[in-house]
């Protein structure tokens, strides 16, 4: 963190390292102020340099390991537009994960059927996953 700061506060200093060291400080610091801190650097280096899916995924994340998973999936989603190929694109986004349909469709995704057969299927399926590894 100490050398990404000096790199950072550099008056030429790549945007790379500015958004790195944003993802860096949100994610070391998991109070609002970490957040505030790591949200300002990479958005500042993603103003700078707009078409860079790497800056992107780098705000998408710093919203993502702060709860604020839709605004972490519209950056995300963006980076994705950008440089569908990449591998560290691709690899953002499955942090996120994708949710499945509920179990009920026609209840709230809320409701507690949906919610408790959800957890059930995710448990179940974590059992086999372990007996089949061993």
């Amino acid at each position: 963190m100490v050398l990404l700061k000096r790199e950072a506060n550099r008056p030429l200093a790549d945007p790379g390292i500015r958004s790195l060291f944003g993802l860096a400080s949100a994610r070391a610091d998991r109070s609002f102020y970490g957040f505030y801190r790591g949200l300002k650097w990479c958005a500042a280096a993603q103003k700078e340099s707009p078409d860079d899916p790497y800056l992107m995924v780098n705000l998408g994340k710093v919203y993502l390991y702060h709860g604020l998973r839709e605004k972490a999936l519209d950056h995300l989603n963006r980076a994705i537009e950008m440089a569908p190929q990449e591998p560290f694109v691709q690899e953002a986004r499955d942090i996120l994960g994708f949710r499945q349909r509920p179990k009920i469709p026609f209840l709230a995704r809320s409701n507690f059927l949906n919610v408790f057969l959800g957890t059930l299927a995710v448990s179940i399926k974590k059992l086999f996953l372990r007996s089949a590894k061993g």
